[in-house]
């Protein structure tokens, strides 16, 4: 078995793998991430699903409030990423209204964990609890291949 050598730069985010007996296969290149991404879950990129923000209050008696309709950045089973001009506190908790282009529509309870400092904000938001049913949909539905 060949040994193999790592010649990383640390100027970009490359490595160059170089195998140390000519097996007639060219280097090896593999791309090093810039960053410590700790989502554990697959990120569909979707045009394809409408969301409107709601919420509850003491003074609605349950009823949904609406916050505003916002633009999808990308979802998964346990959450979303959203942009907005309106600022939304963070700990939050929010309704979110998902409908897909086929009408199939899902209400799901979430929080606001994290909000970009300038508008339009982002936001991230963590699903109260896991959805596999919005998730086997996702998969099903997904079309175009777009993940992050």
């Amino acid at each position: 078995m060949p040994n193999i050598e790592d010649k990383t730069e640390a100027s970009d985010n490359q490595s160059t793998f170089d195998l140390d007996e000519d097996d007639g296969l060219s280097d090896v290149n593999v791309l090093i991430p810039s960053s410590n991404n700790k989502r554990i879950a697959t990120r569909y990129v979707r045009d394809d699903i409408a969301v409107a923000l709601c919420e509850t209050t003491a003074i609605s008696f349950g009823k949904e409030i609406f916050i505003d309709f916002v633009t999808l950045n990308d979802i998964t089973g346990r959450g979303i990423s959203f942009s907005s001009m309106q600022y939304i506190t963070l700990r939050k908790r929010v309704i979110l209204n998902l409908r897909f282009h086929s009408n199939t529509t899902f209400k799901i309870h979430a929080t606001i964990v994290y909000r970009s400092n300038t508008a339009p904000y982002q936001y991230g938001i963590k699903f109260d609890s896991d959805n596999r049913e919005l998730s086997d949909h996702l998969l099903d539905t997904q079309r175009n291949l777009v993940f992050k």
